[in-house]
């Protein structure tokens, strides 16, 4: 996966909080923060400790972007998601990490690679930053980020680390 990611506040936030930072940190060749984002961080707090612990493994990259891309401004997202993918259509091979379902359809009708939270998680686990996910996820629907219990299992399962049982038929 080492690319370059364009991060939104949500994800750092949480990952952030559920000490999850330093884990996902190798998975990207660069972290692109837009301005909007990195301001909307700081109006609840420091920035500095998540860019610290995202830094440990990968280049971290704070980015201005002068203008919304008039497509994606047609969405009346917010502005740290609208200057994320923004900057991810200005910045070709690169992707973004959302979890704001509106962004996430945004992303996919223009094509643009998408990966969230819980998918960081995943991805940690099967590159072997993580041992296990389970815990990760924990952290971070205690932290409070929600995901659907039966997506979870449906996925704990697909790694290895559910029972099969526990899905709805």
């Amino acid at each position: 996966m080492n690319k370059d990611w364009a991060l939104n506040a949500s994800p750092i936030i949480l990952l952030g909080k559920a000490d999850l930072l330093k884990s996902i940190s190798p998975l990207a060749k660069t972290w692109m923060i837009p301005e909007g984002v990195i301001k909307e961080i700081e109006a609840k707090g420091s920035i500095e400790s998540y860019l610290s612990a995202l830094s440990c493994s990968s280049k971290i990259m704070r980015e201005r972007v002068p203008e919304i891309h008039s497509s994606i401004a047609a969405w009346n997202l917010g502005q740290g998601e609208s200057e994320v993918l923004t900057l991810a259509l200005s910045t070709p091979g690169s992707g973004v990490v959302l979890d704001d379902l509106q962004a996430r359809k945004c992303a996919i009708l223009f094509d643009i690679p998408l990966i969230g939270s819980l998918g960081l998680i995943v991805l940690a686990k099967r590159k072997g930053f993580l041992h296990t996910a389970k815990p990760a996820i924990d952290r971070l629907i205690a932290v409070g980020l929600y995901f659907d219990p039966e997506m979870v299992t449906r996925i704990l399962v697909a790694i290895g680390e559910g029972d099969i049982h526990e899905l709805k038929r």
